[in-house]
């Protein structure tokens, strides 16, 4: 049997020798063992000895269940060499995802032990300043750790520092053109500066190094929309928020929260190029989403509901938009 796979992503392994090593077990592996019965059967297309790291920019394509499993279990071997970096596998059959591997460094070194660690640290909220103590300690052992950068970048916008914050992130996206959350965290940062025409290009790195079945890729289209909205661009605004709104996720996804404000958003939007009737469809859509933590009330969505049918109203008459009907302004 045949699925659609794609596959995406790195693993750095620091050194000639762990690079060496790594090379050769991933060969004797694939041709003995194996007997090229995986997906990357060309050393040559995957491994850059310059950079000393394994790389598939994206591969997509259909694949036997057979090659799938071998591919996973050697990559997985593979990554108790890496210092740091991610592969990811999905398996689709008719659009609807049936596997996912996520595969990371797995060894028992200190540099991915410690980086872990100050991750966990900044998810949870914990000491900002012990956790950069750490990562300046990766970086000082291995200066091509983009995710350690990465995150030095996350923790100073946290603390406000926004030109260490932009030095972090640019680093970190110089050793790894690919590090969505490089763009992420710079573009959130942008954002919270109000500096909306400057993350759009940062954020269109996210959607484009990032595929549907990822989270970060919506995160992406939502703070798109948002970007396009405070600049006026309604209508690539909706074409965001609209791809977001009709996604499906699963209880728990992190994208859910967002849906009953995105919803609403799009509503807004939708005011502004005075396309009432589906203004209203999103507000009422917005009311019938769980208000899963206190995004938008639902007195604002029923205010400007009431906008929209007014200005429904009028425009059935004279052709006045809501807004200018009403007297009220719609913002973000």
């Amino acid at each position: 049997m045949f699925s659609k796979v794609i596959v995406q992503g790195r693993l750095d392994f620091g050194n000639t020798n762990t690079y060496d090593k790594a090379l050769k077990l991933y060969t004797q592996r694939k041709d003995v063992y194996y007997k090229n019965e995986v997906i990357f059967n060309k050393t040559e297309e995957c491994f850059d000895e310059e950079k000393m790291i394994f790389f598939v920019k994206r591969f997509n394509n259909l694949v036997s269940d057979k090659y799938w499993r071998n591919t996973v279990h050697l990559l997985k071997n593979l990554a108790e060499y890496s210092l740091t970096g991610r592969v990811e596998m999905w398996m689709m059959v008719d659009g609807k995802l049936i596997r996912h591997e996520q595969i990371r460094p797995s060894s028992d070194k200190n540099i991915v032990a410690s980086f872990y660690k100050a991750n966990e640290i900044v998810n949870e909220n914990g000491d900002l300043s012990k956790a950069m103590k750490i990562l300046d300690g990766i970086i000082e052992k291995y200066e091509g750790h983009s995710m350690a950068y990465a995150l030095e970048g996350r923790i100073a916008a946290k603390q406000g520092n926004i030109a260490l914050a932009t030095k972090k992130f640019d680093k970190a996206i110089e050793l790894d053109p690919y590090l969505t959350e490089a763009y992420l965290w710079k573009g959130k940062m942008l954002i919270r500066e109000e500096k909306y025409k400057e993350a759009l290009p940062v954020l269109e790195k996210v959607t484009e190094c990032s595929i549907a079945h990822q989270n970060i890729h919506w995160v992406g289209r939502r703070l798109k929309g948002k970007c396009y909205f405070h600049l006026g661009d309604y209508e690539k605004a909706i074409f965001e928020w609209k791809l977001f709104t009709k996604r499906p996720f699963e209880k728990g996804n992190s994208n859910q929260y967002w849906k009953r404000m995105v919803t609403f958003s799009l509503g807004k939007a939708y005011l502004h190029t005075n396309q009432n009737a589906e203004a209203i469809l999103s507000f009422n859509n917005a009311l019938e989403l769980d208000p899963l933590f206190e995004s938008v009330s639902e007195q604002e969505i029923m205010k400007y509901k009431a906008i929209a049918g007014s200005g429904q109203e009028e425009n059935s008459g004279n052709k006045k938009s809501a807004r200018k009907s009403t007297g009220v302004k719609v913002t973000a």
